[in-house]
This record gives C-alpha cells, sequence and structure tokens, in this order.
C-alpha cells in the first residue's frame, strides 16, 4: 500500500496509508477534491458564493448603519 499524499495541519506529510484506488487516506480525502480542482483549473464556487454572501452582508451593513 502506498503513502497517504495529504498534508497534515503542521504542514507534514501523513504517515497513513492510502485508501485502495486513491493516493490519499480517509482522512485526507477532501484534499484529493481540491487537488483534482486545482489541476483541472475549476473554481471553488463554494467559496466564491461563501465570500460573495459576506460582502452582500457587510455592504446591507453598512448601508442601514452609515445612510443619512
Amino acid at each position: 500500500m502506498a503513502q497517504c499524499e495529504g498534508k497534515t495541519r503542521k504542514r507534514e506529510r501523513c504517515k497513513r496509508d492510502a485508501k485502495d484506488g486513491s493516493a490519499f487516506c480517509s482522512i485526507h480525502v477532501e484534499q484529493e477534491v481540491r487537488t483534482r480542482r486545482e489541476a483541472s483549473g475549476e473554481w471553488d464556487t463554494d467559496a466564491i458564493m461563501k465570500a460573495a454572501l459576506g460582502f452582500a452582508i457587510v455592504g446591507a451593513i453598512f448601508l442601514f448603519r452609515f445612510r443619512r
């Protein structure tokens, strides 16, 4: 079995065994998805939507708070 290619919080390589047919263990599966997205040039729509919602909320707060 191959070693997991995932990174820990300390940015060290994971020491667990990878799952069959994958380069990552069960803990670092989300890193596999992120790596695949980055390689394909695909945008992270969840992060974009969260940022847009945050900007909209901050804009609404400023609009209603400082309107005269």
